[in-house]
């Protein structure tokens, strides 16, 4: 038997780069997975990428918008109408920010997009479907988050501030939540990604979406049952 069959996950941002490949992996384990997103052609594009492992009992696009507080919560209404219960979240949101410029530059439109979709995204699918988990066995919770929240990385400040908020809101529900018998963890990417749209750039040391996916499928299984708590960091491969 895989080792996610019968596992209801919900999956924001798995319609994006490296969210694609979480996604595949998860339905490779054999598990359920639902995937919001505010645009119906990125749910039609992830389907066709997905292939044949993204059958209609297993793959559950729904259109939303997950930085929103009410499409959230209509979102975690139909998952629990639909499968009576949740299993595992995989926080996958945000992205990055070609400005290319120095933090007082930026404009305060810049400033409140950067931090509605790399943090409050965040925040809203913690407050919204982290009291469903708590009710279910096993149940466990990740974030991905990047390198930018521990290293500032200049002229990126819309990358770098987000993050380090996101890192602090992921140690937040650490402790608060360490008697709740879900387990919380936070996967920190510290390397370039191979994606599809990455693919003429990449280079062998760089991860790629598989790994990752790979990796966080088994964190939400019970195989990975002691892990609790962690600040788990992804490197580039070493040389060959």
């Amino acid at each position: 038997m895989s080792k996610l069959a019968g596992k209801v996950v919900f999956i924001p941002g798995g319609a994006g780069n490296v969210g694609e490949g979480i996604v595949r992996s998860f339905l490779k384990a054999g598990a359920i997975v639902a995937v919001p997103s505010r645009k119906a052609e990125k749910l039609e594009e992830l389907r066709t990428y997905l292939g044949d492992i993204a059958t209609s009992d297993q793959f559950i696009p729904i259109v939303g918008e997950i930085s929103q507080i009410e499409d959230a919560e209509r979102i975690r209404d139909q998952i629990l109408k639909q499968f009576g219960k949740l299993d595992a979240v995989v926080a996958s949101l945000g992205g990055w920010w070609f400005g290319n410029k120095p933090i007082t530059e930026v404009s305060i439109a810049e400033w409140q997009q950067y931090l509605n979709s790399n943090l409050t995204s965040h925040f809203i699918t913690a407050r919204t479907f982290l009291p469903l988990l708590k009710e279910q066995k096993g149940a466990s919770y990740t974030l991905i988050g990047g390198a930018a929240a521990e290293n500032p990385v200049p002229n990126v400040s819309l990358v770098s501030i987000p993050a380090a908020g996101q890192l602090m809101l992921a140690q937040i529900l650490m402790a608060e939540n360490k008697n709740s018998g879900v387990r919380i963890n936070e996967v920190i990417i510290h390397s370039w990604v191979a994606t599809r749209v990455s693919q003429e750039q990449s280079q062998p040391s760089w991860i790629t979406t598989e790994d990752i996916g790979e990796f966080i499928a088994w964190l939400a299984s019970d195989a990975a049952s002691m892990v609790n708590g962690s600040l788990l960091r992804l490197y580039e491969k070493p040389a060959v």
